[in-house]
């Protein structure tokens, strides 16, 4: 006996969305977004401030024990994109020097763009009196420059002031007055962070 099948076509719910559910995923997207961007932002900025604390410290460390060994105040250029700053002239602290007492290399590689997380210029002038500190350092926040003069500051180009808030907040945080202006942090032109490391004595 022969039997007939019949297979009934059920239309199941329509293929893609509703408006509705499009507006509702556009939404919840955009809401995580608002919370995503802020947080990986934050995170980048904490690295890029503990990243020039760490450069920092590395760069004390090395003026500190160059002057102890030379009676000398180093500097200590990252090469230009044009080239320049790249022999020893530049490197007091990296490369061979004929001066009295020197026992280097106070660094393991000589300072580039590559130590700025910005990769920008990074140079050790040996001044604290320089145009980007405003004459020296107010170290007290007590209105005047307490230090200037012949020093050791160590100065970075092309830093966001987010970047430079996290810097002065780790090595400022009891000192009153304008962050940009105060302590051992100053920041200037909206790009340059400078950083005393030591007075010559």
């Amino acid at each position: 006996m022969h039997r007939e099948h019949h297979w009934s076509t059920h239309r199941g719910s329509t293929a893609g969305f509703t408006l509705m559910e499009v507006v509702v995923v556009v939404a919840i997207l955009a809401l995580l977004a608002g919370v995503v961007v802020p947080v990986f932002s934050s995170v980048q900025q904490d690295g890029q401030a503990s990243k020039i604390l760490a450069v920092a410290d590395t760069m004390k460390k090395a003026a500190d024990k160059h002057y102890a060994d030379t009676s000398r105040l180093a500097i200590e250029y990252s090469p230009t994109a044009a080239g320049a700053y790249t022999t020893a002239t530049s490197h007091h602290l990296s490369m061979t020097q004929t001066y009295a007492n020197w026992r280097g290399p106070y660094l393991d590689h000589p300072l580039t763009r590559a130590d700025s997380p910005f990769q920008n210029a990074v140079y050790l002038y040996q001044g604290l009196n320089l145009a980007q500190t405003a004459g020296g350092f107010n170290l007290t926040g007590g209105g005047t420059n307490t230090h200037a003069g012949n020093g050791q500051t160590l100065v970075f180009y092309g830093v966001t002031a987010a970047v430079a808030q996290r810097v002065d907040a780790a090595l400022d945080k009891a000192i009153p007055g304008a962050w940009e202006s105060t302590g051992r942090v100053e920041y200037s032109g909206n790009s340059i962070l400078a950083i005393y490391l030591m007075a010559s004595p």
